[in-house]
């Protein structure tokens, strides 16, 4: 009985070894790889797929605006002067420096250098929450003049009648966050140099995003003031002139696209109901879809739907920046407890990249949304 409950020395398992489960095991080395090559290959070609496939998803919505922007160029090149070019340059340029900004912090990490690893990518977080306070005054000016997915009211010479305007609430949510993006990023920077590295860092990185998006809101609101603004500042004349001076050449001929609009918005009348002119439509519904089918090429695509397509493809842009910040700040969490080095840097790599592709989308929509000719 002794002998049968004497056990075997247990021999030294070589798939252990071959894991590195010893001394030399590396704490970042997952259990079900080799060795970190085989781990920092096997993750980065994971992130090439997910990549391909976010530029799949991307490729349906280009097909769908290459499509209505052949057969209906001229409502895209009239609905395009809405919206103004020096926010989206801005813009292009904040995610063109957000991206050597994380480059940059790449090499970092394969440099051991990580001070370099946050500054940069806390540089990036700044960029992309200045990016969304550009764009929340981009769509809240546009909702405030009545321009939205379904409807459009400046092309049918109507207004938007609102007890309320995003405007006069603007300017209070731009003093709030830049406020509280100082105080956060205060406390933050304190937290950190007092010994709690990944606290302190991660809250910088929240108040330089508040912090960001204010100042964009700020920026913006310099540049593209509405039109109840310039008029209190008593510039609505020139705000005026500029934008005719703009869309001279397509009000001295007007586009297809724009005679259009007052047939899209100003939909044929069923039968019994009142014309434009109050009268009654004498017309019985089987003339009115003749008139309708009658009507020229782009009636029914009109300039909504050239803003349909910009909010969707700019608001899920603008998703996937969310997105990267979330991502971005998880990488400033694992820098700060030191967990990145020359050796370990492959969540650095691939959230660069997806950066990247994330920049490479704006700079096709820029273009192409707000340059059209």
């Amino acid at each position: 009985m002794a002998e049968a409950a004497t056990l075997e020395p247990h021999a030294a398992d070589p798939h252990d070894a071959g894991h590195g489960h010893g001394h030399d095991h590396h704490p970042s080395l997952a259990h079900h790889f080799e060795d970190l090559e085989q781990q920092f290959q096997a993750g980065k070609l994971g992130m090439w797929l997910f990549l391909a496939q976010e530029v799949l998803f991307f490729s349906g919505l280009f097909a769908a605006y290459t499509v209505f922007r052949w057969h209906y160029p001229e409502v895209f090149v009239d609905a395009h002067h809405h919206l103004n070019k020096t926010l989206g340059a801005i813009n292009t340029i904040v995610l063109l420096a957000s991206s050597l900004a994380i480059a940059w912090g790449v090499r970092a990490a394969m440099r051991n250098d990580r001070r370099t690893i946050l500054n940069t990518h806390v540089f990036t977080l700044g960029c992309a929450a200045l990016f969304l306070g550009v764009k929340a005054i981009e769509y809240t000016h546009k909702w405030d003049e009545g321009i939205g997915p379904g409807n459009f009211y400046k092309f049918s010479g109507g207004h938007l009648e609102a007890d309320w305007h995003f405007a006069d609430y603007m300017p209070s949510l731009a003093i709030g966050s830049l406020v509280i993006g100082a105080a956060i990023t205060f406390f933050g920077a304190r937290w950190a140099g007092n010994a709690k590295p990944v606290k302190g860092w991660v809250t910088a990185s929240i108040g330089v995003c508040v912090l960001s998006f204010g100042l964009g809101i700020v920026l913006a609101k310099c540049i593209m003031p509405t039109e109840a603004e310039m008029a209190r500042a008593g510039g609505h004349d020139a705000h005026a002139a500029d934008h005719a001076a703009e869309s001279h050449e397509s009000d001295a001929a007007p586009t297809e696209g724009t005679e259009l609009a007052a047939v899209t918005s100003a939909a044929a009348p069923g039968e019994g109901e009142t014309t434009a002119a109050g009268e009654v439509d004498p017309k019985s519904p089987e003339e009115q879809a003749q008139d309708v089918a009658a009507a020229p090429r782009g009636a029914a695509f009109g300039p909504a739907n050239f803003f349909a397509i910009y909010f969707i493809m700019t608001g899920v842009h603008a998703v996937h920046i969310i997105a990267g910040i979330i991502a971005i700040t998880w990488v400033v969490a694992k820098a700060a407890a030191s967990e990145f080095s020359a050796e370990y840097f492959l969540p650095v790599e691939n959230v660069g990249l997806y950066w990247h592709i994330v920049d490479l989308v704006w700079i096709y929509l820029f273009p192409l949304m707000y340059l059209i000719h």
